[in-house]
């Protein structure tokens, strides 16, 4: 829905008082906080700041939104509609983890492939005439108000393909810290770019679901084939988080459940599990051999909450 839109529904159903406060209160949020202090913040205060919530509100997860998970990005295959929870280190149980289909049936992801696979032009792609017939109808995408933006849109979508082609994937930690490629701009759904990772939703079997920014990436790193890639963890379900916490509760392997012992090499589980667990059985769970890998903020001094 449009802001167009959305203002003359809340004028009609709710009056001018309303709107206005509501008007205030997006100016705010998105032009004054989130554009001029909290993406100015550096990426270490805002790891600590999630760190801090985490120990003080109930239903957040132990795990800081601010320290991005390391995947293979064909373990994403599934991806989540607008109506899935997405808030950042929410802890939520219910029946929420169905996800709306899967990722490479995407128009994002079919688009790309004909694109960079086949050598297709944009313009016979589905995802230039969605976004075209869009803008016609008046309701573009957000990003592109006239054909000039939107023929500049797809330029970038070539830009990033080959960038990561050439140079590998670089997480939005190492673009904050080069001059020449802030992603502020692109900032689009989360509160600061350091969590403006690949998003992903996990469900209580440990399925990682494709939620929230990061689209075209994720297709991306799947056509180009790579090994892994940071995500942020946006919602985990309460069933996993509690293996979450099994794990950081008990002293020794032994005393995990059958759950908790089978999912020790899972990657939302690398900053809980210690070393020695892994290499503890002589028939260690499938991956276990492997070492931890690193977060792009390892050198990060910021607390781990005990939950």
């Amino acid at each position: 829905m449009s802001l167009v839109h959305r203002s003359r529904r809340i004028l009609r159903e709710d009056g001018v008082p309303s709107l206005l406060w509501r008007s205030i209160r997006f100016v705010w949020t998105t032009a004054v906080w989130r554009r001029e202090l909290v993406q100015r913040l550096p990426a270490r205060a805002v790891a600590l700041a999630f760190a801090v919530r985490s120990r003080l509100l109930p239903h957040v997860s132990d795990a800081n939104p601010a320290r991005p998970v390391r995947v293979d990005p064909d373990e994403i295959e599934y991806y989540h509609g607008s109506d899935d929870p997405w808030r950042l280190g929410h802890v939520i149980d219910g029946d929420w983890d169905e996800p709306e289909g899967r990722f490479e049936e995407t128009a994002v992801y079919r688009s790309l492939e004909a694109r960079f696979l086949e050598g297709a032009d944009w313009e016979e792609t589905e995802l230039y005439a969605e976004y075209r017939d869009r803008l016609e109808a008046g309701d573009p995408y957000w990003r592109c108000t006239t054909e000039a933006e939107l023929e500049a849109y797809f330029d970038r979508i070539d830009d990033l393909y080959e960038a990561v082609a050439d140079e590998g994937y670089r997480s939005q930690r190492e673009l904050l810290a080069d001059d020449d490629a802030d992603p502020r701009g692109e900032n689009t759904d989360a509160v600061h770019p350091v969590v403006q990772e690949i998003g992903v939703n996990v469900y209580r079997d440990g399925e990682l679901v494709k939620k929230g920014a990061g689209f075209h990436r994720l297709a991306i790193a799947k056509l180009l084939d790579l090994e892994e890639i940071p995500v942020t963890v946006r919602v985990r379900h309460a069933d996993w988080q509690a293996i979450r916490d099994e794990i950081r509760a008990a002293s020794s392997r032994e005393e995990l459940s059958e759950r908790a012992e089978s999912n020790l090499a899972h990657p939302d589980l690398r900053d809980v599990v210690p070393e020695r667990w892994r290499q503890s059985r002589a028939e260690p769970t499938a991956g276990a051999e492997r070492e931890p890998s690193q977060t792009d903020d390892s050198d990060d001094d910021v607390p781990v909450p005990q939950r």
